[in-house]
């Protein structure tokens, strides 16, 4: 506006300017086409006011990562849209071309694992926190493949982490570590916590999260011991941690420890070995560990009650000297 402002003719602007005394007015009547022209020039927006135009020739960002959402795992607008509004941070100020970026990336990323459309389409529908759109470049890989190649467990067991997909698996795996990693783990220590424990993968987080709440509030371990023991993870809290604990908090108030108690009795020792040590020798601790463990040898069970193998007994019959005989000619027709 300043710039056509200054094109104009001196004598118009004095129209616009205010009435000083010592400023002289001009004696000519003004020309109406001019002051039109003033009138369209000063009606016109400003810069600051005027949106910038669209671009032409291209979709926009958001519909470009719902097409590409829809070419990789066959979802539709709808569907896309509400997985991107929960992939993108609220807080991040990014331009939206940026994550359009990411959105390509991914999308080639996941198709060069050569995944299935129905395992994306499940992993997307069953990921509410947007986790898998806001994974880095090169994550989706390496937790695929930590799913796929890599879990040392037996067959049942990774049947069952793969049960709904390889990346629904690896998303599930990448929020058990952000848990770990959020108590103190790094993210590589983590991913070997999970390599050598993959149950982790199938207990709920808020168990793996009662876990690690019970090993350094509770027990006083520190985090990084799970790197060491991670199989901790992997039994049971109620049945196998909680009564060993007790007995050895029974046994530290009374003074009956001689030796640090360490993660290996709570996880490696079998049920026998932990009571001979700890609980037998102390008849008040088997309440508290739940009972006695007998010995293997005392605990025999019969096949049959008890006078039925009278039943299955066989039959004496008398050898006559026919039958010897029989036998004899028998022995010497094989030699």
């Amino acid at each position: 506006m300043a710039l056509a402002l200054r094109a104009l003719p001196r004598r118009l602007l004095l129209l616009h300017q205010p009435l000083h005394h010592s400023m002289p007015l001009s004696s000519s009547p003004p020309d109406p086409r001019e002051l039109l022209r003033i009138e369209r020039i000063l009606s016109t927006p400003t810069s600051s006011t005027t949106p910038p135009p669209q671009r032409q020739g291209g979709p926009r960002p958001a519909a470009a990562a719902t097409s590409s959402l829809h070419e990789t795992a066959g979802l539709t607008a709808a569907e896309s849209a509400s997985l991107l509004r929960r992939g993108l941070p609220t807080s991040a100020k990014q331009p939206h071309h940026h994550h359009h970026h990411r959105h390509r990336q991914l999308r080639d990323e996941l198709r060069g694992l050569r995944l299935g459309e129905r395992d994306i389409r499940a992993a997307l529908a069953s990921d509410a926190g947007g986790l898998l759109l806001s994974m880095s470049p090169g994550e989706p890989s390496r937790l695929v493949g930590l799913v796929r190649g890599e879990l040392r467990c037996r067959a049942a067991v990774r049947d069952r982490v793969l049960a709904g997909g390889a990346l629904a698996a690896a998303v599930a795996a990448r929020r058990r570590v952000e848990l770990l990693h959020a108590r103190g783990l790094t993210r590589r220590d983590a991913l070997r916590v999970l390599a050598a424990e993959p149950r982790a993968i199938l207990y709920g987080l808020e168990d793996v999260e009662r876990k690690v709440d019970f090993l350094v509030s509770r027990m006083g371990f520190e985090i990084g011991w799970l790197v060491q023991y991670p199989e901790f993870l992997g039994v049971n809290l109620e049945r196998r941690i909680v009564p060993r604990h007790n007995v050895v908090e029974h046994l530290r108030s009374i003074g009956g420890l001689g030796d640090p108690i360490e993660m290996k009795h709570y996880v490696r020792f079998s049920r026998q070995r932990f009571y001979n040590i700890f609980v037998k020798p102390y008849p008040e601790c088997e309440r508290i560990f739940g009972g006695i463990v007998r010995e293997k040898e005392e605990v025999r069970r019969w096949r049959h009650p008890v006078g039925l193998w009278k039943l299955f007994k066989p039959a004496k019959y008398e050898s006559t000297k026919e039958d010897v005989n029989n036998m004899k000619m028998v022995m010497k027709s094989l030699h």
